[in-house]
């Protein structure tokens, strides 16, 4: 029943929700290449062959794409040919450069720019795109990006900044239409700052709500603020996706239809998918274990069947839920630095435990064996984050944040396996393979 259950929470999204925002575009991964730096892009075209106008929309600091498909989607929904943009890497003898520390951040707004006039400058050049319609649009570091593009670029018809908390120093007047917007509970950007911002910009302190100008001069500016919205989740917020929808559509001079035929998936929705999936599995391994015993004599094969039954499901269900629609967790077999140094911590440690706990039987406790299945995951994980950060503050807290959700679901893995009766080594075997193919993608490339 669990394992129905479980299914049925995974599978039932793709049956009522297949796409964020309806049909009538097709998505294509792209890379940016210029100035000797590269960029994962991910690109939706509507339908038709047409010139249609276009937006570049930048991912927030250290995002990936895949957690603004909402807003990709609703705007290729309505006609623009859109380039969410995220990480962008230094080339080195033509190939990226996975893992770089940068301590220096003195340049690091003007950096951004750079690549954020790249990209607009892809997209502009797109056989789909109308160049003399285009909309930037950003989240948080990619909002920032997008205010100091537009003075380089102050033919572009309109500006979504959603969190960009730093606007460049200036004392020339926003060239062209901008939103500003915020959630209500975002505290890194909360409503204040955008009074600020407003100001700094254009002269004019707005309050939530307000809007002055005309879009038909190049002078509306208005401010957005969606209540109950966080930092993270203004990635997938309704009204967000919708005023900014609503905005590059005015921008270029089209009237909004009257319901945009915008669906959005929050982010909430995808991780109960996974945890919905995740239950399936483990109770589907359970089931294994169970239909397995009394048929297979041999306890090593068994007991690598079901583990092998547990990794196949666990992979199936997080590259359709938190892959695909939030941050691409899999094998980049491209850092090969990151993997020889996990894998030589996970084989290492996993050896002295292993042999410790041999020559002591201390895995006849049940506590004991708990300590040891603890000290087997948590200990070179716990070395391999501070090492690839090099302790940098900022780089280290992120790490923890994300690698504390990977270690999260693998706890509750290796326990269940624990539960089963599952040999030690093979338990071990098969978290140590997850944990090298999970860790490596979530510490972020700090360039």
């Amino acid at each position: 029943m669990v394992t129905l259950i479980g299914a049925a929470g995974w599978a039932g999204p793709f049956v009522q929700t297949p796409n964020a925002g309806g049909s009538g575009y097709a998505v294509e991964h792209v890379s940016v290449r210029a100035d000797d730096r590269v960029t994962t892009a991910t690109l939706y075209l509507p339908e038709g062959d047409e010139q249609v106008p276009g937006v570049v929309f930048g991912a927030g600091s250290g995002t990936a794409p895949a957690l603004y498909t909402n807003y990709g989607a609703a705007l290729a929904t309505n006609g623009f040919t859109v380039l969410v943009a995220g990480q962008t890497r230094e080339l080195e003898a033509g190939r990226p450069i996975y893992w770089e520390m940068r301590r220096d951040t003195s340049d690091i707004f003007e950096s951004a720019a750079d690549d954020y006039a790249n990209w607009a400058a892809y997209l502009a050049s797109h056989p789909r795109v109308d160049e003399d319609r285009l909309v930037f649009g950003g989240h948080s570091g990619g909002a920032n990006s997008a205010y100091r593009v537009a003075y380089r670029r102050p033919e572009v018809d309109g500006v979504v900044a959603i969190a960009g908390r730093f606007p460049p120093e200036t004392d020339d007047p926003f060239p062209t239409n901008l939103l500003l917007a915020t959630g209500s509970e975002d505290s890194l950007v909360p409503p204040s700052k955008l009074a600020n911002v407003s100001a700094e910009l254009t002269g004019t302190a707005l309050k939530p709500g307000q809007q002055v100008g005309s879009f038909a001069d190049g002078t509306a500016t208005r401010v957005t603020v969606a209540e109950g919205a966080t930092h993270l989740s203004e990635s997938d917020n309704p009204e967000l996706v919708r005023e900014t929808t609503d905005w590059a559509l005015r921008s270029v001079g089209e009237s909004p239809p009257a319901t945009l035929g915008i669906s959005v998936r929050s982010i909430g929705s995808v991780l109960t998918q996974f945890l919905f999936g995740l239950v399936g599995v483990l109770a589907a391994t359970a089931l294994a274990k169970r239909g397995l015993t009394g048929r297979l004599d041999d306890r090593q094969r068994r007991d690598g069947l079901v583990a092998l039954a547990w990794l196949a499901g666990f992979a199936v269900v997080l590259h359709t839920t938190v892959s695909q629609r939030v941050y691409h967790v899999g094998p980049t077999p491209e850092q090969t630095v990151k993997y020889v140094l996990l894998g030589g911590l996970v084989l290492g440690i996993g050896l002295l435990l292993d042999r410790a706990a041999s020559a002591l039987s201390w895995d006849d406790s049940r506590s004991v064996s708990t300590l040891l299945d603890l000290g087997f995951l948590f200990v070179p994980a716990g070395a391999f984050v501070l090492v690839s950060t090099q302790f940098v503050t900022f780089q280290l807290v992120t790490t923890v944040v994300l690698s504390s959700v990977v270690l999260a679901v693998l706890t509750a893995v290796l326990a269940e396996l624990a539960v089963l009766k599952v040999e030690r080594r093979i338990r071990w075997s098969a978290v140590g393979v997850a944990a090298l193919w999970l860790l490596p993608a979530v510490v972020p490339p700090y360039l």
